[in-house]
């Protein structure tokens, strides 16, 4: 009997020509029409590929609810949708709300001044956010990220140890944002690989399935 975990990430907040913003839990953003849309084609294309979830568990901030909302109407006889607190986003700090590339560059002048490097402090922050995209290393200037970092690594498999055995066999959707789904794969064995990125486009999603004993990842940023 294969237990399986959906992890998607929220639908777009931003319209295509908005200041990009880092929006962590502090500002809670509704989606755009086209979040929306994508919020639809996660349960369409879940239903595509015969993932019909029986339960629905989400955030609390608004993009994460109207995200699975739109993809729990795709759904016949869609379960009730359940708030995990630990799906919040990470709270960003001062960076919380400001213009991206205003982060970037404050991660830059962090990391050149804790490492003594003399590189521009543009292109050092767009090194350490692609550290942080592909192997959610923390860059310096998140640091007090670090206990929230940890807790969740705790928390994704205390999730999926409750759901193999309180619903063996059942299929779950969990919606969340981009800082947090990516630590969801730390449910697998070491032995498993991990895909080369671990960030997620808005509206995809990772499928990962539990079988004899141990949980496997069969896809990872599908749209």
């Amino acid at each position: 009997m294969e237990t399986i975990l959906i992890v998607a990430r929220h639908g777009n907040t931003f319209n295509k020509g908005d200041a990009v913003l880092r929006i962590g839990s502090r500002t809670d953003l509704p989606l755009t029409l086209d979040g929306r849309e994508q919020g639809r084609r996660l349960g369409l294309n879940l239903l595509k590929n015969g993932l019909k979830p029986s339960r629905f568990f989400s955030a609390p901030l608004k993009r994460a609810l109207e995200t699975i909302g739109e993809a729990s109407a795709t759904i016949a006889k869609a379960p009730k949708i359940e708030i995990a607190d630990f799906l919040t986003e990470l709270d960003y700090g001062e960076d919380d709300g400001l213009p991206e590339e205003e982060v970037v560059r404050r991660l830059g002048r962090v990391e050149a001044r804790e490492t003594n490097s003399d590189e521009d402090e543009l292109s050092l922050g767009k090194k350490v956010l692609q550290l942080w995209d592909r192997e959610s290393i923390l860059p310096k200037g998140w640091s007090f990220l670090r206990p929230r970092v940890e807790r969740l690594r705790n928390d994704w498999q205390a999730f999926a140890t409750k759901l193999k055995v309180d619903a063996p066999g059942s299929t779950t959707l969990a919606v969340t944002s981009n800082g947090v789904a990516r630590f969801a794969l730390n449910i697998l064995d070491p032995e498993f690989k991990r895909p080369e990125s671990v960030k997620l486009a808005p509206g995809s999603f990772g499928v990962f399935v539990q079988r004899e004993d141990k949980w496997r990842l069969l896809d990872w940023n599908v749209r």
